[in-house]
């Protein structure tokens, strides 16, 4: 072996240096490092893990803010409600009948909004002397209407006045409470926060009454729970009114409820004082962690009510710094590696110096990919076997390599073409479930169709003829007979109506004759207007007078009056309808029904010309399927643009009159 040349003291002089070089360069610079680090790392986790729990409790304070934020917009809606509004007129009236309706209609409204939000166990509108009109509560998972019977007054208890003062539009959200009723604090006990806002403030703007939702309060303390499982902590939720729940990080379900100053001996006033400021952070008291964050509403609430709420983890310190203390096990055998390295590196620079040189040049040259590379070493001894089996391993890798490649080229070249297949069979099964679906979408709605036709065709009917017979009264007035003969016209239209229902599974053949658009859109916005008040929402036309198109004119008349009933639907808040009529170029009139809306997901728009989709509670998912194929029978096309919080836009591009033929 070429290294056995050498003489011996050379050699073990050359392998003290190096290894006098390799504890200079490598362990104690190490070990040095290690040091600091431990003090670093220590410093650095701590600091991490205060910041995870404060991000932690912060973000649960934002969700908790986004769901009274989402409540509040309910309880918008709710006020501005049509049910609510014809009873309140009802109420004005004093018509028992329409009273009785109104509040049939609210209470199922109520009934829907408690059995989709779980935290919610009481919806309630209460008359201007704190009376119940309409109560909904929620016991065991049990959603139900509190017969009117038993529904109390409420007019002394203190969140009614505070809620009246609102003016309407505004929020009203109480303090931590204990349920009453009837005059007894409810067993078992249950922590209420109360969201409440006035409604129907008159030409006196005098509150006509308050709408008001009950929600669990110990469902807020469920948001950072979860975190208190992980940690072992206790979960807080503070009201600057001066009480709290707790709830611990093994109770199953029941809270704790007790004065702010309770805590003043536990955590001391500063502490306190701290928890219930407006900045979030976290503090040490009582040998825990308490990270706290307040819960911020939106806009919509008062100014007064928007920080009114603080949510606080407690973590006892050992548990929360757990993983620091282990970190020092961490180092310690750090520090037995670098002894051991060290011992190491003395028996290899003595022994291996050469030979291992030149393997690492040849692997490496190998890893990179050049399977020509060997290495050379001479000699009988174990260093030369290795050398050896070094190159046979090389020569055996390239074999292998080379093997492998023209494998993967293989598998590559099967898997492209099965992939190619089965992305086949795939297209083909999806379209094959689609037609199978809308077959049977077209099957049930044929079945609806008779039956709609037969339930409404006769009183249609009998509405047609009473109408004819009015008319034939002498001495009417000009408006009401105008009003008679429209409502003839409308009958006649619904009757078309019932017919094109109907042949929306069998399809039947429209009638064109030339239209004056201006007419049939006035028509159809005599009925839209009253809605469109109720909504809040201004209805704006531009239709040139002299504009004509060939279409069958109960259809024409169901198409716009479907698009323009959605668009008002689409503005919950009040908006502005447009509905727009040129001609282009080719003679082809283009009618655009416009709103400014809540708009669609593209999700959504992608739907809404299925049968029976809907996003409306009370829709049936027909109307826009119906005017899609209004408009394919008369040669027409229909598209729609819809941004989410700025409205949609639906054009219909009617065909030139001689292009649909006479």
């Amino acid at each position: 072996m070429i290294f056995a040349m050498l003489p011996n003291p050379p050699a073990r002089g050359l392998a003290r240096r190096i290894y006098l070089a390799f504890l200079l360069v490598a362990v104690i610079p190490t070990a040095i490092a290690g040091a600091i680090g431990i003090y670093v790392s220590l410093h650095t986790l701590r600091s991490e893990t205060l910041d995870h729990l404060q991000h932690e409790v912060a973000v649960r304070a934002q969700g908790v803010g986004r769901f009274f934020d989402q409540l509040a917009a309910e309880l918008l809606y709710l006020a501005d409600a049509l049910s609510l509004e014809e009873l309140r007129e009802a109420r004005q009236k004093t018509d028992p009948q329409a009273i009785d309706a109104a509040t049939t209609r609210l209470e199922r409204d109520y009934l829907t909004l408690a059995a989709t939000y779980p935290h919610i166990y009481q919806i309630r509108y209460l008359a201007a002397d704190g009376h119940e009109i309409v109560r909904v509560d929620k016991k065991d998972g049990r959603v139900f209407i509190v017969p009117r019977d038993q529904l109390q007054n409420k007019g002394e208890r203190y969140y009614f006045g505070e809620a009246m003062a609102r003016r309407p539009g505004e929020f009203y959200v109480s303090p931590l409470d204990l349920n009453v009723e009837h005059g007894r604090i409810e067993l078992p006990e249950r922590p209420v926060i109360r969201v409440a806002t006035p409604v129907g403030a008159g030409p006196s703007a005098v509150n006509e009454g308050i709408l008001i939702i009950n929600l669990h309060a110990d469902f807020l303390l469920d948001q950072i729970r979860q975190m208190a499982q992980m940690r072992g902590g206790t979960a807080y939720l503070f009201d600057r009114s001066g009480h709290y729940l707790t709830r611990t990080a093994d109770d199953a379900g029941g809270f704790a409820m007790a004065p702010v100053s309770s805590l003043v001996g536990q955590f001391g006033e500063a502490a306190v004082g701290q928890l219930l400021a407006e900045k979030d952070g976290a503090l040490a008291a009582a040998e825990s962690i308490i990270a706290h964050a307040t819960i911020r509403f939106g806009a919509a609430y008062p100014a007064e009510e928007r920080l009114q709420w603080v949510i606080a983890i407690g973590v006892p310190e050992e548990k929360l710094f757990m993983s620091v203390f282990n970190l020092h096990a961490l180092y310690a055998i750090l520090a037995i590696c670098l002894l051991a390295t060290a011992l190491g590196g003395y028996a290899i620079t003595r022994r291996l110096l050469g030979p291992l040189d030149a393997l690492s040049r040849e692997s490496e040259a190998i890893a990179a990919g050049d399977f020509s590379h060997r290495v050379e070493v001479r000699g009988h001894d174990e260093i030369a076997a290795l050398g050896e089996k070094f190159n046979a391993m090389a020569e055996r890798i390239r074999l292998l390599v080379e093997s492998l490649a023209a494998h993967r080229d293989r598998l590559e070249d099967e898997v492209r073409a099965r992939t190619a297949e089965l992305e086949r069979e795939q297209d083909e099964r999806r379209e094959l479930d689609r037609q199978m679906f809308q077959m049977e979408k077209l099957a049930t709605l044929g079945e609806l169709t008779m039956g709609i036709a037969h339930e409404i065709g006769n009183p249609l009917a009998g509405m047609k003829a009473v109408t004819q017979a009015l008319q034939y009264e002498e001495d009417l007035p000009r408006g009401v007979a105008e009003a008679l003969e429209r409502l003839e016209a409308e009958t006649d239209r619904l009757a078309d109506f019932l017919r094109s229902f109907h042949g929306f599974a069998a399809p039947q053949t429209a009638k064109p004759v030339d239209v004056a658009l201006a007419e049939v859109v006035a028509d159809v916005l005599f009925w839209l207007r009253k809605e469109a008040r109720t909504h809040g929402v201004e209805i704006a036309t531009d239709i040139p007078p002299t504009l004509v198109v060939r279409a069958d004119l109960a259809q024409i008349k169901q198409v716009l009056l479907n698009l323009a009933v959605n668009a008002v639907h689409a503005m919950p808040a009040g908006g502005r309808l447009t509905i727009t009529a040129k001609t282009g170029p080719d003679d082809a009139v283009t009618i655009a029904v416009r709103d400014t809306g809540v708009g669609m997901a593209p999700e959504v728009q992608a739907r809404i010309f299925d049968p029976f989709f809907t996003t409306r509670a009370d829709g049936t998912g027909l109307g826009l399927a119906i005017v899609r194929k209004i408009a394919q029978a008369h040669g027409a096309t229909l598209t729609v643009e819809s941004v989410v919080g700025q409205g949609s836009c639906f054009a219909l591009r009617w065909p030139a009159p001689a292009a649909t033929g006479p």
